[in-house]
């Protein structure tokens, strides 16, 4: 009797461990369609966050681009002092640097157009005209976006001394072939990849990020938009440590990325060079003080000695239109032909 009590129980917990495997499974949770609220607030959920920028932004991107080019070509033109691009490049870096954060920059942009060659759906008009508009004004006025427009340029300028150190001249020429690997390196990434080479070599874009990211909270507080009060820093210790060092190293090296790293460099100077205008040096009024060489922060001003001359000799292939030269000038040598 027991034992048939036993069987009975054992029956019984089987039966109770087999049941649920041919019983019908229910539904999944995720399966089931969301409540009535749910769904309807999705339908009228509009983000505030876009992955664009607004048309009008755009078009004010390539407006002050198109009006610090044109104003820096007419004071190269005029010879205009050293002051007067210094407040243009003061300009360009509050505007393309700091309030549009860096991003805005035809020297990334060569990754863009590089890709809109294999593929033209990926590049927009807008980033055309960035890239175009400061080697036409190159073609003309010569590296005038180099002391205007430039963000990475103006930084570079303003955080160097007038009369930096000078890079000998053999280590200098092997060192001037740097921007025309990092050019080629440049459209294989992009073709390859779009890999933004230019973008991950520059070390000032944490300065960039972070003035634009305090401008924005800036923005914010001033708009009453209720924010975290908290002080930003932007990008980790090995981002600032690197801004530190090149800037540290630009105040004796005067523009160390623009003249050892830059890809965008090698189109402008290609354009300068093959340009109608040239800036060149009167042999009549120069009296060979080489005091340009000195101050010229690119070393585009070389003298060359002869057996009984000296002559002064300006490369229009890396000179970025600074104003230096004029103003250190005292008998008012050079000339724009």
């Amino acid at each position: 009797m027991a034992l048939r009590g036993s069987t009975a129980l054992l029956l019984l917990l089987a039966a109770s461990c087999v049941a649920p495997l041919f019983a019908e499974a229910p539904e999944p949770e995720c399966h089931r369609p969301p409540p009535a609220q749910l769904a309807e607030w999705k339908e009228a959920y509009v983000p505030h966050q876009y992955l664009y920028e607004s048309f009008s932004r755009e078009v004010a991107d390539v407006a002050v681009l198109t009006l610090l080019l044109l104003v820096s070509g007419a004071f190269s033109l005029l010879k205009k002092p050293q002051c007067a691009f210094v407040l243009l490049m003061s300009i360009g870096l509050g505007y393309f640097g700091f309030f549009r954060g860096g991003c805005i920059c035809p020297v990334g942009s060569v990754t863009n157009v590089t890709m809109g060659l294999a593929k033209p759906e990926m590049v927009g008009k807008i980033v055309v005209a960035l890239f175009m508009l400061p080697l036409i004004a190159s073609w003309f006025f010569g590296r005038v976006f180099c002391s205007s427009a430039c963000p990475l340029g103006a930084l570079q300028h303003l955080f160097s001394k007038k009369a930096g150190y000078q890079v000998p001249t053999r280590i200098d020429r092997i060192l001037r072939h740097l921007p025309i690997l990092v050019l080629f390196a440049t459209v294989w990434g992009a073709l390859r990849g779009g890999i933004f080479l230019a973008c991950r070599l520059d070390p000032y874009k944490t300065a960039f990020f972070a003035g634009h990211a305090w401008i924005g909270e800036l923005a914010n507080w001033m708009n009453g938009t209720l924010t975290e009060h908290r002080l930003l820093f932007v990008g980790d210790v090995m981002a600032w440590t690197t801004l530190g060092f090149a800037l540290l190293l630009g105040l004796f090296v005067p523009r160390p990325f623009c003249r050892y790293l830059c890809p965008y460099g090698v189109l402008l100077g290609i354009f300068a060079k093959l340009g109608p205008r040239r800036r060149r040096i009167d042999p009549e009024s120069c009296f060979t003080c080489i005091v340009c060489t000195k101050t010229c922060p690119v070393q585009a001003i070389s003298a060359e000695t002869g057996h009984l001359t000296r002559e002064v000799k300006v490369s229009d292939f890396y000179c970025v239109q600074c104003g230096r030269c004029d103003s250190s000038c005292s008998v008012n040598a050079f000339r724009i032909k």
